[in-house]
């Protein structure tokens, strides 16, 4: 079954408006190229207990949790531990992080030097002691591993390593699935003007996502609508893998999954009736992609 994904982004910085999260769009842009969607995002402090909490709601909501930061080891780094707590299970020294960490220490070293004779620091031993049902992930030889607790992944906070390292993590969570159809329509006319006929275009084809989005300052291209099928009837916003598991259906994920004629269906099926009844010339290209940059 199709899985779903929530984002955790964590930092006192980001709430006090002193670094902007880069981290969300980056997910998001980095599961939607493999397919995996991302439906709930939450933004929360340092702070233990609400670290705790928004794990515990998210593991009502999605399929796979990824969290962003919090994973250093200074003192207000403190979601390895809160993830720990939120699973119920036991903080442990892994020798296998300790080693890497000793490899890392003694990189430029003479070759005979004898890694299991360095010494950690104590902020080091901090960084080896993990939760009992850790797993260290390498999706990409030679980097860094990912850090897995059940259902859930650990990736840093620095923009640039998150980057690397949700790319990687996305390819691994892709269902396999072929890409679904997706089509953009550019239009000449207001979005006020046309919402009628996009209300009566999304009522009629529930199966396949419509976005609507303004262009204010662009000198030709006032409005463009998004088509995209849906996997599913009802769509991903919910529940999507979660219902074919957790919900006691009894269906099978044939029976509830579209397949990609019928994805390919019911997305031209609805761009027909888009541009049958837009006003006249008021369509300036459609393009098979769902890009909103020009």
């Amino acid at each position: 079954s199709q899985r779903n994904v929530g984002l955790i982004i964590i930092g006192d910085e980001i709430l006090k408006g002193l670094t902007p999260d880069a981290n969300t769009n980056t997910a998001a842009m980095a599961l939607r190229a493999t397919g995996v969607p991302l439906t709930r995002v939450a933004v929360v402090s340092d702070d233990q207990d609400d670290i705790i909490k928004e794990i515990q709601r998210m593991q009502d909501e999605v399929d796979v949790v990824i969290t962003s930061g919090g994973v250093g080891p200074t003192h207000d780094d403190v979601t390895i531990k809160s993830i720990a707590s939120a699973l119920e299970v036991d903080m442990l020294f892994n020798t296998e992080m300790a080693q890497l960490l000793k490899e890392k220490m003694s990189s430029g070293k003479r070759d005979n030097d004898d890694d299991d004779a360095v010494e950690l620091t104590d902020a080091q031993v901090k960084m080896a002691t993990l939760p009992a049902c850790a797993k260290l992930r390498y999706f990409k030889k030679d980097e860094w591993p990912v850090l897995q607790c059940k259902n859930i992944f650990i990736l840093p906070g620095v923009p640039q390593f998150f980057a690397k390292k949700v790319e990687a993590l996305a390819s691994h969570l892709s269902n396999q699935l072929e890409r679904r159809t997706t089509y953009k329509v550019v239009l000449s006319v207001d979005e006020n003007s046309i919402v009628s006929v996009l209300n009566s275009v999304v009522e009629r084809h529930p199966n396949v996502s419509i976005g609507s989005y303004p262009f204010v300052s662009h000198p030709d291209y006032k409005t463009v609508v998004t088509m995209e099928s849906r996997t599913m009837e009802g769509g991903y916003a919910r529940n999507s893998g979660i219902f074919l598991d957790r919900r006691n259906s009894g269906l099978s994920s044939e029976s509830v999954l579209f397949s990609r004629d019928q994805m390919d269906m019911h997305v031209e099926a609805a761009l027909a009736d888009l541009i049958h009844d837009l006003p006249t010339e008021s369509v300036l290209r459609v393009d098979n992609n769902d890009d909103l940059r020009f």
